[in-house]
């Protein structure tokens, strides 16, 4: 017997199923012909290793290669049929037709079934048809486009930006493109922008990735969001706080006079509506949180006033 199998995927003749699988996935992804495009020899490698996988996935038939190596007969699972090499219902005397009027080319490559897991492995690496062909070149059945891989990245904006939408420049390392991301306003922290087609490039028919980008909104010292609602704090004095007021407070697009009523406990909240975030048709609202500032400090004039208060 002249082909040795293990010889030509690489494998010991002590491997197993799976270390041969994992060794004919690397082969199949160098040699298949369609990143070989009118490379006999990548057509004729493809056709070796497909046939030594062909017989060394399957047990019996393995063992049946073994004992003819061994002890010397014909192999079943190996025997020529009008030039070409019939495995287990693989037919590879079409795997090797002239394609398009005979000037050469790779036409048909089909199965009969008798291969355990070769056309699923081939499937899976080129994105063939799960239908009885490899990688596009069956005739009676179309190859499906299988999209590249995507790609992510991350980018910060600040509390403001993310409020009201911004631009970042993003440079992709992997495809060496810069490109000009748009921020929709009312974006939340690690919110995510899906870009078609800007992930890694696809070949042979296959789609493009997508860039998933990932938003991380930095906090800021005066507003903090949950959902479509703001939250702020303002500070009032003892006295403004019994007496009553009125104060600044910054919203989210202009500054405003807020009246603090007499008697104002600390910790008090006031709803400001409608001065939150607008996102998907919904109106937020203004939360205002009142500290009420105690002085540390009092003179003795404040002190009597207080005394003579509590009486």
């Amino acid at each position: 017997m002249s082909k040795n199998f293990y010889d030509i995927l690489g494998v010991s003749e002590n491997a197993s199923v799976e270390d041969i699988k994992k060794k004919f996935r690397t082969l199949a992804k160098k040699y298949h012909p369609d990143k070989n495009r009118g490379d006999k020899v990548a057509e004729t490698k493809f056709k070796a290793i497909s046939e030594a996988y062909d017989t060394l996935s399957d047990k019996k038939k393995r063992q049946e290669y073994d004992n003819i190596r061994k002890y010397g007969g014909a192999f079943a699972g190996a025997r020529p049929r009008g030039g070409g090499f019939q495995g287990g219902g693989f037919d590879f005397s079409d795997f090797m037709r002239q394609g398009s009027g005979g000037h050469g080319g790779f036409q048909s490559f089909r199965s009969g079934g008798g291969i355990d897991g070769l056309e699923d492995i081939i499937s899976q690496l080129f994105g063939g048809s799960s239908q009885g062909g490899f990688g596009g070149f069956n005739q009676r059945t179309k190859r499906r486009p299988v999209k590249a891989q995507n790609l992510t990245a991350t980018l910060s904006v600040s509390f403001m930006e993310a409020v009201t939408g911004t631009k970042r420049k993003l440079y992709i390392n992997q495809t060496n493109k810069v490109l000009n991301v748009k921020i929709p306003a009312g974006i939340n922290n690690w919110g995510k922008i899906r870009l078609t087609g800007q992930g890694m490039p696809g070949y042979s028919g296959q789609k493009n990735g997508d860039l998933i980008i990932t938003v991380q909104v930095m906090s800021d010292k005066n507003f903090e969001r949950k959902g479509n609602d703001v939250y702020t704090k303002i500070s009032i004095s003892f006295k403004d706080a019994i007496l009553g007021t009125k104060t600044k407070v910054k919203t989210l697009t202009k500054t405003i006079m807020l009246a603090i009523p007499a008697g104002t406990q600390p910790e008090t909240q006031m709803r400001l509506k409608g001065q939150g975030l607008a996102v998907s048709d919904k109106q937020g609202d203004l939360f205002v949180k009142i500290n009420v500032e105690i002085p540390t400090i009092i003179t003795d004039d404040q002190r009597k006033i207080l005394e003579e208060w509590g009486e």
